[in-house]
């Protein structure tokens, strides 16, 4: 059994991610961020202290590749942010991984690799040198790093005048049954709900996985839209959009036009707002999942 890795949630209680009943093979336990690639690291740390309540909890710096390395508490959810100081045109801005926490690094990217998911990274020393880590794609496209290290970053998370959870991370799942061998059968996340959007001819599947606090949205529509983004959003939970979006337009940051809206499941209302780098934010005002009938 890996070890107990117990993490204080927004409500100070404690949970323990090894203890998710799905364990299967594996010993992937945690979603543990998005990494979002940005353009003015001031700028953008303007906006996730400043407007969202972020609490910087991990400074370090890749030498080769000159990139600065925040982490960042968001209500409980992580995102990571990397600022090169020399990007390239090819730099691609925005969310540019999925990452999630092992307990045998090694062993889990033989047994992904194994099983025919593709290795961009073999496991290594992480560029900033702290813990070790590998890359893999899913069968979406999606970028995937997985960690092997041991440095809290989940206590205390901070409180926000309107932002009360982390509530998801979204991918786009145009082949919906090889992500779902991928994240549930072969990395043990466990089916926490499946949601219906209705459409007379593209009807769109949700499917959210986790494992205890963190929480993956899967997207699919029977025929894909071309201009759907692969890393949709994360989302935040709030006791009312419509007094969020106020908030935040207070603060200097608009809602994105066509928002608020009904959320097309009928479980109450959504909003977008848009970070520095056109980072898409969901703003959502039902019940936990885990607490939807």
């Amino acid at each position: 059994m890996p070890p107990i890795n117990q993490r204080k949630k927004v409500d100070g209680s404690t949970s323990d991610p090894a203890q998710n009943n799905d364990w299967r093979d594996t010993v992937i336990y945690e979603l543990n961020h998005y990494g979002i690639v940005v353009r003015d690291l001031q700028k953008s740390l303007d906006f996730y202290q400043g407007l969202l309540g972020a609490r910087i909890v991990y400074k370090g710096f890749i030498p080769p590749s000159k990139t600065d390395v925040i982490y960042l508490l968001i209500a409980g959810g992580l995102i990571e942010l990397l600022h090169p100081a020399e990007p390239g045109p090819d730099t691609k801005f925005g969310i540019t991984h999925i990452a999630f926490m092992s307990n045998d690094l090694d062993g889990d990217y033989e047994r992904l690799t194994k099983l025919g998911y593709v290795g961009h990274v073999a496991p290594k020393v992480a560029g900033s040198g702290v813990g070790r880590l590998a890359f893999l794609g899913d069968p979406n496209g999606a970028r995937i790093e997985l960690i092997q290290r041991d440095v809290p970053m989940r206590d205390d998370p901070p409180r926000h005048a309107v932002i009360r959870a982390f509530d998801h991370y979204s991918l786009l799942a145009n082949d919906l049954d090889g992500a779902l061998k991928l994240y549930r059968d072969a990395m043990g996340m466990k089916v926490l709900k499946e949601m219906t959007v209705p459409h007379p001819t593209n009807p769109l599947s949700i499917v959210y996985l986790n494992w205890d606090y963190d929480v993956l949205e899967l997207l699919h529509r029977p025929s894909p839209d071309p201009k759907a983004e692969l890393y949709g959003h994360f989302a935040l939970r709030v006791d009312s959009v419509d007094d969020a979006l106020k908030y935040f337009a207070d603060h200097g940051v608009p809602a994105e036009p066509g928002t608020p809206k009904a959320a097309g499941t009928g479980i109450g209302r959504i909003g977008i707002i848009r970070d520095p780098d056109g980072v898409k934010i969901e703003l959502v005002d039902r019940a936990d999942l885990r607490d939807l009938p």
